[in-house]
């Protein structure tokens, strides 16, 4: 109870207080500013702000503008024209044309007589109807190798290598002995694979052959001439002539060392028709085991025949060519073994012999 009464007492207090002291704390009210204005009309405030009008002035009179006096002209002096003094020099006497040569008249040549045309061949049956167009374009020439440049086919006594080289032979007067080289080419490429069936096709025939007449067989005589000789030298008492050659003959490790030698060198392209082709080539063999230059010979060839064998040929010539670089590796010993060389070109198998 006590607590509320403080309050109360304290709350009348304070409001007795504000009551009784309250006006002391008021400020005075600010003084408001008054201007006096007085009402003027249209014309008077019209003649307040018009523009103060200049004091009139004379115009001033420009000054005269003094002329420079003219130069006094100099008459021209008269220049009396030069006399013609006359030339004494001759005039040149006219040239006059000379007459034209006239031009020899050629005669012409007498046109010899055509002589006349040979007799038609009886054999041979023109057909009177125009045949058609062969003119193809171009087509690469076939080769067993790729390059990014076409290589023209090497002569077939030219040595097959990888750079081209000039044949040169010792000079007895040079001061340094230069050893001897033989003539080595790159190996024929074309820079495209030709396919069979890109081969133009054969044209028409201008022309047929009348078919011959059937020869006749005859009788061919035996012969003779071995069994005659071994008769004579029976006779005589000396041995018939061996086809053999006398001397050690080559172990299988050497034969195959040539075959390899060779088969490495070797190229068959699997999807023409040489692939089925087997060739026999024959060589002759110089003491440094190089094939001696136009040796190289095809003895036979089974599987195909006309472009095939050919094809088939030359890539095993090739393949001798260019694997025999400074000669083949043989005993010198056994020279006359390997002084002629048949190789045959299986593309199964190579065997030598």
């Amino acid at each position: 109870m006590q607590k509320s009464t403080y309050i109360s007492a304290g709350g009348h207090a304070l409001l007795l207080g504000y009551a009784l002291f309250g006006g002391l704390f008021e400020a005075e009210p600010l003084e408001l500013p008054s201007m006096d204005i007085s009402v003027i009309s249209e014309a008077e405030f019209a003649a307040l702000t018009a523009p103060a009008q200049p004091p009139d002035v004379e115009p001033i009179a420009p000054e005269p503008v003094l002329s420079a006096p003219e130069p006094e002209t100099e008459p021209t002096p008269v220049v009396p024209e030069p006399e013609q003094i006359p030339d004494p020099r001759p005039e040149p006497p006219a040239i006059v044309e000379p007459e034209p040569i006239p031009e020899p008249v050629i005669e012409p040549e007498p046109v010899p007589e055509p002589a006349p045309e040979p007799a038609p061949e009886p054999e041979a049956v023109v057909i009177p109807d125009a045949a058609p167009d062969t003119s193809l374009r171009p087509k690469p020439r076939p080769a067993d190798r790729v390059a990014p440049e076409a290589v023209a086919a090497p002569e077939p006594d030219v040595a097959i290598d990888n750079t081209a080289q000039e044949a040169t032979q010792p000079d007895e007067n040079a001061e340094q002995v230069v050893e001897e080289q033989s003539q080595t080419a790159p190996e024929e490429a074309a820079t495209e694979i030709v396919t069979e069936a890109e081969q133009p096709a054969a044209s028409a025939p201008t022309s047929t052959v009348r078919p011959k007449s059937r020869p006749r067989e005859t009788a061919s005589a035996p012969d003779t001439s071995a069994a005659v000789n071994a008769a004579l030298a029976e006779a005589l008492g000396e041995p018939a002539a061996s086809d053999e050659t006398s001397g050690p003959t080559l172990t299988a490790g050497e034969t195959n060392a040539l075959r390899l030698a060779v088969q490495n060198c070797w190229v068959v392209d699997v999807g023409s028709q040489a692939a089925n082709v087997t060739v026999v080539i024959g060589m002759s063999m110089d003491v440094r085991g190089k094939v001696t230059p136009g040796s190289l010979r095809l003895v036979s060839s089974t599987g195909g025949e006309g472009s095939a064998v050919e094809t088939a040929f030359q890539s095993a010539r090739r393949a001798v060519l260019r694997c025999q670089k400074e000669g083949y590796e043989l005993p010198d010993d056994k020279y006359e073994q390997w002084k002629e060389i048949e190789m045959t070109f299986n593309p199964k198998d190579m065997r030598i012999r």
